[in-house]
């Protein structure tokens, strides 16, 4: 089972304990995974479509809840995804259709026929309210990722005015998503893992919040690691060149005019180098008698080197 699947269980199982929560979720479900028919006689079909057995559980109890109507349950296989069920939640009942799409601002009694994607803020009106509206605006059309692979968290709108009002009502609790086009659908994302992790505790999945933040604490753990064993094997790399490239230039010297040639603060610092060929310029300085400073160690050395370069040369 995925990380968002589990997400989402856990939040379908968040109690509606009062009719504003009610009327809130299912306002957030009309508008991202409603789908509205005009039938003969201009009479409107609405059913809820999703993939997961758990939201199409909360969304029948809501309506049951809140209408007591009749409802048409139905569950069939996608054909693209051969291993997914598509659950569809169909209203029969025409009063109750039209009642719950006017309770939802969604249609208004003036223009049945002009979509508000945009929710009516008396609908919100207190904390509770808009948490289950953004609760229910992840179940309907969102998703995230598992953190072992990346961070990830996303929000489907069909219609931009809707993007942005969710936007609204996120930044309200104090949270903040970035908008992005794909295809015909307006997508809302977080990327910040302490913002998704914020987010999903927000919504009311504790349990998978323990599980996010367990995962991103190894994963952070695994790059930290990774970062500092990288760090040192430049590091050693970037020792050994430099060593090899003095052992040259002091055998160079040596070949050719001999240590004589050398300031006699040079003599011993060249020595040590040629016995210690593995030591680092710190190592080095720890040798020297009286002992020297890392710096000291690279100053000589680069003295040495500058002889080398004119013997070169000649």
């Amino acid at each position: 089972m995925s990380f968002s699947k589990d997400v989402k269980n856990e939040l379908a199982r968040v109690p509606m304990e009062d009719m504003a929560i009610l009327h809130a979720e299912l306002a957030a479900y009309v508008r991202t995974c409603g789908v509205i028919r005009l039938r003969e006689g201009l009479k409107i079909d609405l059913s809820f479509h999703t993939e997961n057995a758990s939201v199409a559980r909360r969304i029948l109890s809501a309506i049951k809840r809140l209408f007591g109507s009749d409802v048409e349950v139905a569950a069939t296989q996608n054909m693209y995804l051969k291993k997914n069920k598509q659950y569809r939640i169909r209203m029969t009942d025409e009063g109750s259709v039209r009642a719950l799409l006017m309770d939802s601002d969604f249609l208004r009694p003036d223009n049945v026929f002009q979509m508000h994607y945009a929710v009516d803020p008396a609908l919100l009106r207190d904390a509770p309210s808009i948490r289950a509206y953004i609760r229910a605006s992840f179940l309907g059309a969102g998703s995230v990722t598992s953190p072992s692979k990346r961070y990830h968290l996303e929000m489907i709108s069909h219609d931009k005015t809707h993007g942005d009002d969710i936007n609204k009502w996120l930044s309200r609790v104090g949270f903040s998503a970035k908008g992005i086009y794909r295809k015909d659908d307006y997508i809302l994302y977080l990327k910040e893992a302490e913002k998704i992790s914020d987010l999903l505790a927000f919504m009311g999945a504790s349990r998978s919040v323990l599980e996010f933040e367990s995962t991103r604490v190894v994963k952070d753990v695994r790059n930290n690691v990774n970062r500092l064993v990288n760090c040192e094997t430049a590091n050693l790399s970037k020792t050994v060149n430099a060593a090899s490239r003095q052992m040259r230039d002091i055998e160079l010297i040596q070949k050719t005019v001999g240590f004589s040639a050398l300031d006699e603060e040079l003599i011993p610092v060249a020595t040590c180098r040629m016995n210690h060929p593995e030591a680092s310029l710190a190592e080095i300085g720890e040798m020297m008698e009286p002992k020297m400073s890392r710096s000291g160690v690279n100053h000589r050395l680069k003295k040495i080197h500058e002889l080398a370069e004119k013997l070169r040369g000649e």
